[in-house]
């Protein structure tokens, strides 16, 4: 069903002109992103998409394509991928705001620090640590250390926005300054 025409007859065309928004049975949305996030980005992988205007309502998807060929907006390079998904629910329509949350790797069983322990220095990463250990029952928010935290040396994997593998360092049941 064609929901929409942008152009008239003898209208000029260039590159990037939406002519007619399209309306089909299959599921797809369209997300930009920035350069640095596409290299990360392969069809197949999968997706949870949520809704700006449909609270605790989420959606699984599969990138199904990744245009090889990037855009230029005000110096900014972005590239365009497409998530299909097959759940039928009215209250999707389109042109809604979202998020995708789009898996790039999975591990599991892996050790673990807040994304805030980990500091750098060069190409060298580290934790702070105290050499006495902190009661593990108490809320430790604010706690003031008589000693200097020291560094410790660690081996990172792979992050998130909240947490950090650690693949080398530290052990499970050590104690590490988040912030």
């Amino acid at each position: 069903t064609i929901a929409k025409i942008n152009i008239k007859k003898l209208d000029s065309i260039n590159n990037g002109l939406v002519v007619a928004t399209l309306i089909t049975k299959q599921k797809n949305l369209e997300l930009s992103l920035n350069e640095i996030d596409i290299a990360q980005i392969k069809v197949g992988q999968n997706a949870t998409i949520s809704f700006d205007a449909i609270p605790d309502f989420k959606l699984n998807g599969t990138i199904t394509r990744v245009d090889t060929l990037g855009t230029v907006s005000q110096g900014v390079v972005t590239y365009n991928i497409k998530l299909g998904f097959d759940t039928q629910d009215d209250r999707v329509k389109p042109g809604m705001s979202l998020s995708a949350a789009i898996i790039t790797d999975i591990k599991q069983d892996v050790l673990t620090v807040p994304v805030g322990a980990i500091k750098t220095n060069g190409d060298v990463s580290y934790v702070e640590m105290l050499d006495s250990s902190m009661d593990s029952s108490a809320d430790n928010q604010g706690v003031t250390s008589a000693t200097t935290p020291r560094q410790q040396m660690v081996e990172v994997g792979i992050s998130n926005d909240t947490a950090t593998e650690i693949i080398s360092g530290l052990k499970e049941g050590d104690q590490v300054v988040s912030r």
